[in-house]
This record gives structure tokens, sequence and C-alpha cells, in this order.
């Protein structure tokens, strides 16, 4: 598949977070809600350094050569009794539950005078202090050699911090301001990224624990562009943070296409959001010692791969492009079912196919708008979400609300025991893209499009930042398009169900060929063989919609004839298939567990699709296509 490909199905575990400013925050340590004041209702963060309450981080970075990381916190004003300190079991952008506590220990506390205090696990994430007089002093060791959107990295060249990943919290302190101190003899030619406030002599600010645990932050030989844009008056400052091994003239091409995204984006929603603080940073590490991810934030996202820009940029912006537009769709056009997002608990949405998958099909939408891809890239990467979605036998099973469900159990999350998920489960990512494109196409039918109705969706939900449910989306669809009943149809069919529209006959009308691409030669979709002594081994997943489900083949079982045709290796293989009827009926042989098994199925001819534009397309439907994609 193009590397752009493989890098998007890499992210799709990319997830959310966000709270309002306006209004208490979508944020939760303890069940407790984190506020958010914004800076224009509090000004300045220099009150952070001198606040009597201020948790202070302080950092010693000696050991980084280890991937170790010495952590002090200095808790101030703790409330008599037991105090708790935790590590986040949840990170944000992530729905599963991540064990971040494993790589915490050498745990201590002292009181103010110097004095140890008793420290004692009271479980997996969770340690409780005794015998402080209200100031507690915590100290611990943190390894981390697994850099990325949602793990931390520490080495030589940086510090890759995600924070649920670094720093426990105090328990019952989540209004608290909070204080990151680097040391200022350590590593003194390292910078730092982030979309912490600066507040100088190495110190950085958040006015709480939900903007601090928000607030991903580099460390080290960061190459940064920064430009300003204005948005209906109001200034902002836009950065490129990045960590590479390229030379700065690849560093400016790059930022080039990202101000083509940035720009895009902006025209889709007529504004950029209110930055809490006038500043949106892509933090960008691109180079052989991270991890590929790409992770949104409130005011920032994480963009990482480990290649480089030379080769490899047209790639990589599409992780950009994906990112930013959750700026809008998801950091704040945000579900009401992760309000709050719980740091200590796995997080479920209904609503994954609108706010990661609409996010998904205006990722190449920007590219392909803006010329960084081409019209026939744009084709390619489509037609692959589109086999993905419709020969997937998983919206048997689930619609896309059950899909969106499944996050904790698929975002990145780890199990022992095998699934059926190739069965029963299509990603919300391509999936809510492919709904998307439908809901856009057949909007252009009716002369509108899918760009205003996400400006409908931000002005009502995302401007205000009020959480809305899957009826809001409905609501706001009909109130737009002036049709309610449309709307209504539209999302019980696609939406409420699993429907999918004649995609060959909706493309069409935009100058688009959707076709099978071998129809008249007999295929097994999906189906991945290797050698063995025996014969053909079935290394994939057998999908219940293929002809070989019914005749009981299974992953591991090892094929060794059809039709009384032995299979002893591939080229014997390639010629029985070649030499197949569409429609006729045939016996299959195989070995499943050790035992000689044998079925049959029905030859049929590969649904393998494939899209490029129509070369005989009419002068209507090149400008249909031409408003949709530009090009």
């Amino acid at each position: 598949m193009p590397l752009l490909r493989l890098i998007k199905l890499l992210i799709f575990p990319i997830l959310l977070l966000t709270a309002a400013t306006t209004q208490a925050s979508p944020y939760q340590l303890n069940g407790k809600r984190l506020s958010n004041p914004s800076v224009s209702a509090q000004g300045p963060l220099d009150w952070i350094v001198n606040h009597p309450a201020t948790i202070r981080y302080s950092l010693d970075l000696q050991d980084v050569q280890q991937h170790l990381l010495h952590i002090t916190i200095d808790f101030p004003a703790v409330p008599t009794g037991v105090f708790s300190v935790k590590m986040p079991t949840a990170s944000p952008g992530r729905y599963a539950e991540h064990n971040f506590a494993k790589n915490v220990y050498d745990v201590s506390a002292t009181s103010e005078n110097g004095m140890p205090l008793l420290v004692s696990k009271s479980s997996i994430n969770q340690w409780d202090i005794t015998g402080h007089q209200g100031r507690v002093i915590l100290r611990y060791t943190l390894f981390a050699n697994d850099g990325d959107g949602t793990y931390a990295g520490i080495d030589i060249r940086k510090l890759h911090l995600n924070m649920p990943a670094v720093f426990l919290y105090g328990e019952g302190l989540n209004d608290r301001p909070v204080l990151l101190q680097l040391p200022t003899n350590q590593m003194p030619s390292w910078t730092v990224a982030t979309q912490l406030v600066d507040l100088g002599l190495r110190r950085y600010g958040a006015p709480n624990y939900y903007y601090f645990f928000d607030s991903p932050t580099l460390v080290g030989n960061i190459d940064l562009r920064r430009w300003t844009v204005n948005s209906n008056g109001r200034i902002d400052t836009i950065e490129v943070a990045m960590m590479h091994q390229g030379s700065p003239e690849e560093v400016d091409r790059y930022q080039e296409m990202v101000r083509r995204v940035v720009a895009e984006q902006q025209r889709v929603y007529g504004e950029l959001p209110a930055f809490d603080y006038g500043r949106y940073t892509f933090l960008c590490s691109y180079n052989p010692y991270i991890g590929g991810d790409g992770m949104e934030h409130r005011n920032s996202t994480v963009c990482s791969a480990p290649v480089g820009l030379a080769d490899y940029a047209e790639q990589l912006i599409g992780t950009v492009s994906h990112e930013f537009f959750h700026a809008w769709n998801v950091e704040r056009i945000r579900p009401a079912m992760l309000e709050p997002f719980d740091f200590d608990h796995a997080n479920m949405s209904d609503e994954l196919w609108f706010a990661e998958g609409f996010t998904s099909y205006y990722d190449d939408l920007t590219l392909v708008r803006t010329g960084i891809m081409s019209l026939e890239d744009y084709c390619d990467d489509l037609v692959g979400d589109l086999n993905y979605v419709i020969h997937q036998p998983g919206r048997r099973h689930r619609n896309p609300i059950e899909m969106s469900q499944m996050a904790p159990f698929v975002d990145a999350a780890t199990a022992n025991d095998e699934d059926n998920f190739h069965n029963t489960f299509t990603s919300y990512y391509p999936y809510g893209a492919i709904l998307g494109l439908t809901l856009d196409l057949e909007l252009r039918q009716r002369g509108q499009n899918l760009d205003d109705y996400m400006r409908w969706v931000w002005q009502r939900y995302g401007k205000t930042e009020i959480p809305y449910h899957i009826q809001d989306l409905e609501t706001t669809l009909g109130d737009y398009c002036g049709d309610p009943n449309w709307a209504d149809e539209w999302f019980n069919q696609y939406v409420y169900q699993s429907a999918l529209p004649d995609f060959p006959v909706l493309l069409r009308q935009f100058g688009l060929r959707l076709t099978v691409e071998r129809p008249d030669s007999a295929a097994f979709y999906g189906l991945n063989l290797s050698e063995v002594a025996e014969g053909m081994e079935v290394l994939s997943n057998v999908l219940e919609n293929s002809v070989l489900y019914g005749s009981g083949l299974d992953r591991g079982s090892i094929i060794t004839a059809i039709n009384g045709q032995s299979i002893t290796n591939r080229t014997a293989w390639e010629q029985v298939v070649a030499g197949l009827q569409i429609g006729q009926a045939y016996t299959i042989h195989f070995l499943q567990l050790g035992l000689e098994q044998r079925g049959q199925f029905v030859a049929q001819a590969s649904p393998k699709l494939v899209l490029a534009p129509l070369v005989n397309a009419d002068p209507y439907e090149i400008e249909q296509r031409k408003s949709w994609l530009g090009q």
C-alpha cells in the first residue's frame, strides 16, 4: 500500500482530548471535573510562579542515556490526613487504558523539613502518604523509551513527554496551578516546544492539571518555524517545532505545506479556533529515534514518524492535516459522552464515526484541494477506504455507533486472547470517512455541501463548546439542508443502520469511475498464503463473507488440493486458481489442527474496486468534481 495509506492506518488509534474554556472542563480526576480558565479570564500566567498552591515538578536529566527521568514534585497546602498520588491510566486522545504506572519506581516522600514520610502502594496506580504536616515532597524515577503520541521517550537526543505517561498527580488538587521546571545546568542547549506557557528560566506553566496533562512537551534540538494568521481580526501564531535530521530547506518546504493545510481548513470553518494563548504548535518529530503516531491536543498536536522529510514529506503531511482538523472536530466540537474525559478509566463514545471518521475524510480532502496530493493519488487512497468498508463483514454486526463504542478495545488496547474483530469490527476511521464522503456527495446533489454543514456544527457546538449528542448532529443537518425528513432518513440509513449508497452511481456524477478490478477472473479477496511443506498455509483470518469461509477454512489451515489438483507450492496454487470458472462449485482439501478436512466453495471474482477519473466525463461532471476536490 502507499506509505500515506500505511501511515494513516498506523495512526487510526489517534484519539481525542479537550475541554471548554468558557465552561467547566470535560476532564476529571477521581470523578472530579477540572476547570480550564482561559488566558482572557486570567491574564498572563506569571501568577503561577508565586502562587502558594502551585504544584511544582522538577526534572533531573542525569540518567537520560538509560532512558530514566528523576522527578521531584512539591505539593504545597496538602489537606490533612492520608494524601494519595496517582498515575493516570488514560491519555488524551486514547480511549483504552494504559498502565503507565508500570514504569514508575523508587517512590519516596519527605515532609517540608526533610523528614521521611510513610508511602504505601494501595492500588496498581496509587500511592498513599501519611504523616505529613500539610506539605509533601515526592520523588520517583520513571523509565520511558517509547516516544509517540501516547507514551514517553527519554534519551540522549530528547525528552518526548506525553504528560500522563510521565507525571503522578495529587488527588484532590485538580484545580491547582502547575509548574514544570527543567534544570538550567543540564542539557543547556536543548530547547522546549509545548503548549504550556513559557514563564522564563526553563519554567513552564499550566492553570490546572487538565491543561498540564493535555500539553505534550518536546525538549531537545528543535528547529522552529513560526507565522501569524488573521482569523476574523484575531491574530494567531502557528508554530512548527521540528526534531529532524534533515536540512533547514526541507523544513521550510514542509512549513509551506503546513501553511496551505491551515489555510484550507480555516476556509472550511470560516475561522480558526480561539487558541487559549493565541498559539497553536505542531510538535513534529521525524527521525529514526521516535515512534510513528499522530495525536491531537487542544492547542497543539504530536506528529511523529521514524522516517525523514527528504523522502516522506508528502506522506507525513497527511498526519498534520488529520490532526489540525481535530482542533475543531473533537477538541471543541466535542461528543457529550467524552464529558468529562476520565484520566483514570477507559473512555467510550458513540460518535467517533463523526469525530474521527469525518476528520479522516477531510485529511486527504484538504491535501487534494491544496494541490499537495494529485487527483490520481486521492482516488487511490479513497478506493482503499471504500474496499475496506464495503468488503469487511463487520457492518453485518455493528453500525457506526457500535463501532465507535469499541474504541476502548481497539484503540491501542492490549489483550492476550484472540478476538474475532476481523469479522465483527470495521474501524470508525475509514468507516466514518466513507460516511463523510457519502454525506458530502449527497448534499452536493442537493446544491449544498459538507463544508457548510461542518460550519453549522462549529457555530452551534464547537465555538460555543456545548457538547453534542448524535441527535444534535441530525437536527443540525435538517436545519442546514432545510429538510428534517431527509436528515432523519440519512441518519436512519447510514448511522443507526449500516447501509451504504450505490457508490459507482454516486461517484459517476462527479467524474470518477468506480469498477471491479478483474470482473472476469476468479480470486480469493483478502487471502494471505505462505508455502509450507504440506501445501499453502493460510496466514490471514478468513472473512465470513469469503467464498472459503463456508468450507471451514480458518487461519492456520493448510490447503492441499482444489478440485483434485494438488497444491504443493505457490506456482501450483496460481495455476489452479487461474483455471477456476466463476459460478462453478469446487471441492477444497486442507489440513486443520493436523486433521484432514474437505469442503466446498463456489468460485467468485474478487470484489476489489478501483477508482479513477473519468476520461470522457462531461463538462457538468468535471465542474462538480472541481467544486468538490478543486481539480
